[in-house]
Parts: C-alpha cells; structure tokens; sequence
C-alpha cells in the first residue's frame, strides 16, 4: 500500500491567472502559505522549474522548515513541488496544485500533498484546508484594492 494523499478543494474569489500567480510571488507567498495561528518567518521563492523555495512557519511549539523545488510550472493551470518539512522523516512528498476555471470569475483549486506519512494525513489536510481559506480571503482583498 502507498503512502496517502491529502486532498483539498476550494473554490476561490479570483480567475486561475491571478490565483496562480500568488503561489509563485513570496510576499503572496507569505500571507497565506502558513496555518494560522501560526506565521510566516522567511520566505523565499526561485520559480522556475528546478528552482526552490523555501518557507519558516513559525508557530510556540517553534520553527518548521519547509523547503523544496519546482517539477512543473504550467501557468495557469498547474504546479507541482516537492515538500519537506524540518519535522523529520527524510523524505521529499510531492504537492500538485491545479486551478480550473469555476463560473466567470472563480477558480476551483485543488490542492494534492502525495507521499505523506500515514500519521501525516489528516494534519496535512487540515494545514492545506486553512490554507485555501487564507489564500481566498488574500484573494477578496486584492479584488477590493484594485
């Protein structure tokens, strides 16, 4: 048996473009990429495919250490990256990200974390969950800024 996938959907207040492009953009990057309450430390993002990136969420438990690299960049329907945490384990999981166009003016994005750890799963799911939210509320305050 595999390891599993966490999997999340969410449909978002902006077209795919727009939503992509916040993922690749570090300070973007930073107001949504870490659950709350905790929060983003360094951030910083080389977007090309075999670049990397690297992301600090800072929480009271401390500081995990998120780094990883580009696989695929497909503006503006998909990323992929690899994902590994400072938490331990030794191994790379792999995320893919994709952005449908949902009505007019929405994005379904789905978020899909492979290669987790089974004990990882649900933590993982929850952590992507409120990241999408985060990701749509930064998203409703760029529409009303512009």
């Amino acid at each position: 048996m595999g390891r599993p996938t966490a999997i999340v959907r969410r449909v978002l207040a902006a077209t795919p473009d727009v939503a992509y492009d916040q993922w690749l953009d570090a300070e973007a990057l930073a107001d949504f990429i870490t659950p709350r309450p905790a929060r983003s430390g360094v951030v910083k993002v080389d977007p090309h495919v075999g670049g990397s990136f690297r992301i600090e969420m800072i929480d009271v438990d401390g500081i995990v250490r998120i780094s990883g690299r580009y696989i695929e960049l497909d503006r503006p329907h998909r990323l992929r990256f690899t994902w590994q945490s400072s938490l331990g384990g030794g191994f790379d999981s792999v995320v893919t990200v994709t952005f449908e166009p949902h009505g007019e003016m929405n994005t379904l994005m789905t978020i899909e974390h492979a290669w987790l750890p089974v004990a990882w799963r649900d933590d993982h799911e929850r952590g992507w969950t409120r990241i999408g939210a985060q990701l749509d509320t930064a998203l409703r305050r760029l529409a009303t800024s512009a």
